[in-house]
């Protein structure tokens, strides 16, 4: 909650402030949201009255959010006046540009890192001997969404696990399933408005191969899932694409929730290996919003921070900067567990390091399947959403027993599990929300624990860590019932300073977190309980 909230104010202060870089935007392209009452044609028509030429529309983006995409000539038109006058517009809640996103690969140096240290660094060997991905224990078929421009989708390792929309029958120019997609049965082209699987990239197949290459079987790598389904969503470019893709997945995940698994997919998190330096959440308020969208409908989504050495809470960054609770970020680390040093860091923003330098995986040279080293936070990202799909295919049947029933929450679920059990990592302490690096191993191992639900017992806190505290402290605490409690902070002289509700969930270490680096020097009292039963504990500010 704080994180979000300091991020808020972040995005405000800098809102005003010279950033170092300009994002690149698609030249004559606008992006709109209309507020449900507002009339699609009379805001073109005013547009065009003000830019002096038409401004048309080129496509609805994703109609359900009201969120278009329109074209007009930049040689005639003032750019930025006509923005300004859309913002003014009535109906119009959102107006700005078509921003590009660039992937997040860096340029592999060394040939000879060991094949697949990454795994081993992130304890796939013990998490494989619980899991190794492809269905939930209620035989959901798992799904993860990647968005890029294109990959080798029939490399042999890559080949097995490719998902395909058997509810559509390929070619015939109807919607077969009702989605709202005509022939979408390899997943979805925003740029070409159908199924075609985009400009392979080694890049792409790279990524996905991090998430679910075939393993154990006898040829090349594996992935973090043996067996899990990769949902192809090419051409991933521009910020409309970007928001297409997105509410492609958002729509294949309602209607599953909503058909009894009768349509859609089981799409449980997307990747997103792609992003733009410098740049502010506040600035990209449609992408951003999109995060919360899916993990309403219980899709989680990892992004990749920089490849520079930034501080992107101060500096700026795409996706990372977004501040819903559904999106985790990611930073990379090298093959002996340190943070790269050309990577984005943030306490408030970003989540947790993973494996991405020297990463060895799926490749395509020429079309042609290879396999060899992938570095970057492009590679790290993978090694996050695929533990995510991982997660759901542990044979605990309560874990995400609601997964249909309550989307939100069992995807929140799975997220605190991730970060609550990372790897104490002392290059990630301070720059990160967790401190620590991706831990399959001990994530998977904390959900075993918690099978049968976290244990209750009487209202207690049972420790605060670390006192004296600089910056995050962790409070871990037991309640008798999975019902809203509060947690607050006093200072010494009894003034309320903070406030949160939380509601305990049965799969979770019950540890609350709380940034306490603007608190000045002193003493001050966490309190936590409900009604009048109340327990306290002090701390020390240093």
């Amino acid at each position: 909650m704080m994180k979000h909230f300091l991020t808020f104010l972040l995005c405000v202060v800098s809102f005003t402030a010279l950033r170092a870089q300009t994002a690149e935007r698609r030249s004559g392209e606008m992006l709109l949201q209309l507020s449900a009452d507002a009339g699609l044609e009379t805001v073109l028509h005013q547009l065009s009255r003000a830019a002096g030429t038409p401004v048309t529309l080129k496509s609805a983006v994703a109609s359900e959010w009201q969120v278009y995409l329109l074209a007009f000539d930049e040689s005639v038109a003032n750019a930025e006046a006509l923005l300004a006058a859309a913002r003014r517009l009535p109906g119009v809640g959102v107006a700005q540009w078509n921003h590009r996103a660039f992937e997040r690969n860096t340029t592999p140096n060394d040939p000879d890192w060991n094949q697949q240290d990454d795994m081993d660094l992130i304890g796939m060997p013990v998490a494989w001997d619980v899991a190794t991905g492809g269905l939930t224990p209620a035989g959901d078929t798992i799904v993860i969404a990647v968005l890029e421009k294109g990959a080798l989708l029939d490399h042999p390792d890559l080949a097995p696990n490719v998902w395909y929309n058997r509810s559509e029958i390929p070619g015939n120019e109807i919607d077969d399933d009702g989605n709202g997609y005509t022939d979408d049965y390899r997943g979805w082209n925003p740029r070409t408005e159908d199924d075609s699987p985009g400009t392979v990239s080694t890049h792409g197949t790279s990524v996905n191969g991090i998430i679910g290459a075939r393993g154990n079987n006898a040829a090349g790598v594996t992935g973090v899932n043996w067996n899990v389904k990769l949902m192809n969503l090419a051409n991933v470019e521009y910020e409309s694409e970007i928001i297409s893709a997105y509410n492609y997945v958002a729509k294949m995940r309602r209607l599953y929730n909503t058909t009894n698994k009768a349509k859609g997919a089981f799409i449980v998190a997307t990747n997103a290996s792609f992003g733009i330096n410098n740049e502010r959440a506040v600035d990209h308020p449609l992408w951003c919003a999109v995060y919360d969208s899916l993990g309403k409908v219980g899709v989680l989504s990892v992004g990749a921070t920089a490849n520079i050495d930034v501080n992107v809470d101060t500096d700026g960054d795409m996706p990372s900067t977004c501040s819903s609770e559904y999106l985790i970020t990611v930073n990379n680390v090298d093959k002996f567990d340190n943070k790269m040093p050309s990577t984005g860091y943030g306490p408030i923003n970003i989540d947790l390091g993973a494996p991405g330098q020297g990463s060895y995986t799926t490749r395509s040279e020429t079309n042609l399947p290879r396999y060899g080293p992938f570095d970057g936070t492009s590679a790290a990202t993978p090694h996050v959403t695929g533990a995510v799909g991982l997660l759901y295919n542990l044979e605990c049947v309560n874990f995400t027993a609601d997964a249909l029933t309550q989307p939100a929450v069992c995807a929140k679920r799975v997220r605190d599990v991730i970060l609550q059990n990372v790897s104490p990592n002392t290059t990630l302490q301070g720059v990160t929300t967790t401190g620590g690096r991706l831990d399959v191993a001990a994530a998977t191992k904390a959900v075993q624990n918690l099978c049968g639900g976290a244990p209750t017992g009487p209202l207690a806190i049972q420790w605060v860590r670390p006192n004296p505290v600089e910056t995050t402290l962790r409070v871990q605490y037991q309640t008798p019932t999975y019902t809203p409690y509060r947690f607050r902070i006093f200072n010494i002289l009894g003034q309320q300073l903070y406030e949160e509700t939380i509601t305990p969930d049965p799969f979770s270490q019950n540890i609350w977190e709380y940034d306490a680096s603007r608190l000045p020097k002193g003493v001050y009292v966490v309190s936590f309980g409900r009604n009048d039963v109340v327990r306290s504990e002090k701390f020390v500010k240093k």
